[in-house]
Order: structure tokens, then C-alpha cells, then sequence
């Protein structure tokens, strides 16, 4: 997509590393978001639009069960966009968003929990999207449209499933997904265990039951395109809480997926198929590595396929000898395999003896972006050289910062990564609602060209929003890109927020919002 390449290429291409180096004009958050110049901001969705038909009008005070099944969720990040083909001229989309939390003291009045409310709210939506005159909508009635959260019947498949069940009531808390290039996309279930503390005696699904438990925490494979297909969860890929999931396949048709553990120090997973990509079960046999840095590399130091192994994959990542990385989150694939890109959110709790060429600061709560180079885009081979493309922080004050010369800006705390189809490396960053020096955002990194890894800026998000990854329509050149929880400070709540954005009015609570961006430029 010509019109997403970034202007004025730079002849530097080295990095650099400044400490106490000028500030960058990059703002402080405020009730109002940020777009640059170049582009024009639209609203697609906002938490209480219709999603299905009959939804009723939205009106939080309270938010009843039926509004939270058939509405826009309160929470959301970007899990995969699959274009159609245009109808009647009408460009087209189906967009699948992952929709992970629902805090009670944002959500309800007074703070009051409705639990078997915030389930509904969970989950994952699809979304069936047109563009007419210049602007992205909904389509009223969409026929892929639907939710998915704690009601949702989903099969258990895989080595697993003989001891856990074959089915489970519930799609719980997706912190990320992906597509796959078969056309199905999947769903990582995050910190399920907090969700079923939650819904334990609020709804009929059994949730309280322990046995219930092992059943959620895995990968959920989805065919978005049919709304009558039920989730599939692929217990091959480990159990685990995921922030981040990527897929790709091998010259000769062979899954292959790359996973992020969800914590301050997290594994980095890969999972190779034992069979081809176009067969429905290829995602349940395979073999499932694990990471460990080396120098500047990652060598791939394969896991066991047995039932211990796969329900204790953390236990047993550790025991083979694998590496945490600082917050590891984000993934991106290179189309033609050429890198693999990682975003740390950064760990506070890591000390200077510990600190390694991929995770090479101590005590830092600022992050930085990895990307590694599979040899001869070869995703299977057993070592991949990596190599440190940006550190973040305030160059002014963050010791051991790391920007492209000619930047024009600056971020903290990366959380998503993806690649447009000109290949420019798009940084969502997410600092949990934290108010500090600079707004979280959406930022473009070129990665090749005469100035690769120079940093620009595209959005900037309201007080205590995050956001939630980026995903690119190349027929319009837009950018699809859910603002998430706007308000939403350590401090807020839904009675007193930090922002009512996007409406900024004093009636309405502050929105999660679906916006485009597209080029003026």
C-alpha cells in the first residue's frame, strides 16, 4: 500500500544510543486524542453499538445482560482483518477484534460488579464493515457478525482433550489473535483464572466447577467466515496465558506459530505442525519449542508433545532451559519470512546480571523491539540472530535509549506490531492507564528503505487509553485500530473518569473506540 509508505525517506541508517539527547515532541496525554498531520481520524465503533440485530440502545446506568451480549464490547484489540471482495462497488471487510477485560469500577455504576454482565462483555466480536463515502461503518444486520464470550459453546481438540473433555462452555478473556494464511484465525485466551474466580456461581455454565479450570488457557481456532462454526480449542499449542500470537506456513504447507507468554518475564514460543496447514486438524499435533537466548540469537529447544508437557508449559519451558524475555508481547512476520518481530513491554524486576543482549536493561519499565532473522526465511530452522531495533523511553531522561537518526518521536512500553503491506512496522503501546510523560500511541517504523527503523508518529490516544494493534485495508489505504479503555487511570472509575472520550460528554462514560485513519497525503 504505496499511500502507507512514510515520506521523506532519511539517508541515516544507523542506530544510535543517547542518553540525555534533546526531548522529542512527542505530548503529554490529555481528554482529547491526537491525529498527525497526514492523516484523517473517522469513528467505526464505539462500546454500546449495535453489533447484532434488536441490540438495544445503549445506556450504562446499569449496562443489562442482553446490551452486553449484542453490543460493541467495553474492551477490545485487534485480532485480524479478512477483506472481501467489494459488492456493488462497496469496498468490504470482515474484522475479528479480541475483547479481554471488563473492570467492574469502569464499567458499572459505583462500582458494583454484574458479573454474569462482564462475561458477556468478554470475548471475541466479528464484525462485517463497508466503506461508503469516504467512511467505514458497520453493516446494520452483517451476516458474519456475531459475539463470542462465557456462553459460547467451543470444542477441545488435540492431545489434551481425552483428559480434559472435548467441549467446554466458554471463550475466556483472548488477550491477542491472529489470521492464518488458511483463512481461519486464532484466538489466545489470556489469564482465564481471574475470569473464572469471577464468574464462579454467576451464571449457569459451571464455572465454579475445578474441573472446568484446565479447559481454558489455550488457543482458539475460529473460521470467521461462518457464523454457524464453533471455536476450536488446540490444546497442542500449550497452556499458557498469551499476549501476543503470530502464523504463518513453510514452503510446503506446514503451520507454523509464534507465541508470547503474558507476564513481566515471559517465554517466547514457536509451534511447528506435523502436518499441512489446509488440514482441519493440522494445529493438533506438532512439535512446540521454546526460545533460549544466546548471545544475540534464539536457539529453538524443542518441548515434549505429552499431556504433562502441554498442560504444564511453563514448568516445562523452564526445566528445557528456556529464556524470559521483558514483558514480551507483540508479533510480526515478515511476508517472505525475512524477520520476526517481538515488542517487550519491559520488566522492572530484571537486575543488571541478568541483562543479555535481547533484554540489555536493567530495571526498565520503558521496553524496546526486537527483530529476528530466521536463516534464509527459514521459520523452522533451530537459531535465528535477533538484534535490539529500537529501546524506548524519553531520550531526554531514559538512560540507554535507542532511536533511528532523524526520529521524530518517542514511546514507552510497546505492545503490538504489525506490518503493513508496504512493510512498515506499526508500534501500539500500552502502559495499563498509567499517566506519565507521553500519551500511549500508535507509531510507524520503517523497515527497510534508505532509513530503516526511523520512528514517526501516527496517534496519540486520551488520558488512560491504550492501544489495541492496527490492522490494513490496502484498496483504501485505511488503518483500522481500537482505542482502548480511554479513562481508564489507576484511579478511575465509571463515575469519575479521566476522560469521557471520544463524546467528552458529561452523561456518557468514556468509550473504547474502533477508528480508522486514513492518508490525506
Amino acid at each position: 500500500m504505496a499511500s502507507l509508505a512514510l515520506a521523506g525517506a532519511r539517508a541515516q541508517s544507523a542506530l544510535s544510543v543517547a542518553p540525555g539527547a534533546p526531548a522529542l515532541p512527542t505530548q503529554a496525554p490529555k481528554q482529547d486524542d491526537t491525529v498527525s498531520l497526514g492523516f484523517n481520524r473517522i469513528v467505526i465503533a464505539r462500546w454500546g453499538d449495535a453489533v447484532l440485530p434488536n441490540a438495544p440502545a445503549f445506556n450504562p446506568n446499569p449496562l443489562t445482560l442482553t446490551q452486553a451480549d449484542r453490543q460493541f464490547p467495553w474492551d477490545a484489540s485487534i485480532a485480524a482483518l479478512i477483506a472481501q471482495a467489494p459488492q456493488d462497488g462497496i469496498p468490504q471487510s470482515v474484522l475479528v477484534l479480541a475483547n479481554p477485560s471488563a473492570p467492574a469500577r469502569m464499567v458499572f455504576p459505583e462500582g458494583m460488579d454484574h458479573p454474569a454482565t462482564a462475561g458477556r462483555l468478554q470475548g471475541a466480536t466479528i464484525l462485517n464493515l463497508q466503506y461508503v463515502s469516504g467512511t467505514w461503518a458497520l453493516v446494520d444486520g452483517g451476516y458474519q457478525s456475531r459475539r463470542l464470550n462465557d456462553g459460547t459453546l467451543c470444542e477441545i481438540t488435540g492431545p489434551v482433550a481425552a483428559n480434559i473433555g472435548g467441549t467446554v462452555q466458554g471463550l475466556l478473556a483472548p488477550q491477542a489473535g491472529c489470521a492464518t494464511p488458511w483463512g481461519n484465525v486464532l484466538l489466545a485466551e489470556g489469564h482465564s483464572a481471574r475470569w473464572l474466580a469471577r464468574l464462579s456461581g454467576a451464571t449457569g455454565f459451571g464455572f465454579s466447577n475445578p474441573l472446568d479450570a484446565p479447559r481454558f488457557g489455550w488457543v482458539a481456532e475460529l473460521n470467521p467466515m461462518d457464523p454457524l462454526s464453533f471455536p476450536a480449542k488446540r490444546t497442542a499449542l500449550g497452556h499458557f496465558a498469551r499476549a501476543g500470537i503470530a502464523a504463518a506456513s513453510t514452503a510446503d504447507g506446514h503451520a507454523v506459530i509464534f507465541m508470547s507468554q503474558d507476564a513481566p518475564a515471559g517465554f517466547f514460543f514457536r509451534f511447528i505442525a506435523a502436518t499441512a496447514a489446509t488440514d482441519g486438524t493440522a494445529l493438533d499435533s506438532g512439535t512446540l519449542a521454546v526460545a533460549q537466548i544466546q548471545g544475540s540469537s534464539i536457539t529453538w529447544v524443542n518441548l515434549g508433545s505429552d499431556v504433562p508437557t502441554l498442560v504444564g508449559t511453563l514448568s516445562a519451558a523452564a526445566n528445557a532451559g528456556g529464556s524470559v524475555f521483558d514483558a514480551p508481547g507483540g508479533i510480526a512476520i515478515a511476508p517472505d519470512h525475512s524477520g520476526l518481530y517481538l515488542a517487550c513491554a519491559g520488566n522492572p524486576a530484571r537486575d543488571s546480571a541478568s541483562t543479555n543482549p535481547l533484554n540489555p536493561r536493567a530495571a526498565d519499565d520503558n521496553g524496546h523491539v526486537l527483530v529476528f532473522t530466521p536463516p534464509g526465511g527459514d521459520l523452522t530452522a533451530s537459531q535465528f540472530p535477533g538484534r535490539l531495533i529500537l529501546a524506548a523511553g524519553d531520550p531526554a531522561t531514559t538512560e540507554g535509549t535507542q532511536y533511528a537518526p532523524g526520529s521524530d518521536c518517542w514511546l514507552t512500553r510497546p505492545r503490538t506490531l504489525n506490518l503493513d503491506p508496504a512493510l512498515n512496522l506499526w508500534i501500539g503501546t500500552d502502559q495499563n492507564g498509567a499517566v506519565s510523560a507521553t500519551a500511549d500511541g500508535l507509531f510507524i517504523m520503517q523497515t527497510g528503505g534508505p532509513s530503516p527503523f526511523l520512528l514517526s508518529l501516527a496517534y496519540l490516544a486520551p488520558l488512560g487509553a491504550a492501544i489495541g494493534g492496527a490492522a490494513f485495508d490496502s484498496a483504501t489505504g485505511s488503518v483500522f485500530c481500537p482505542v482502548r479503555h480511554p479513562g481508564a487511570t489507576p484511579s478511575a472509575s465509571f463515575n469519575f473518569p479521566a476522560t469521557r472520550w471520544p463524546t467528552l460528554r458529561p452523561n456518557m462514560p468514556p468509550q473504547t473506540t474502533l477508528i480508522g485513519l486514513i492518508r490525506t497525503i
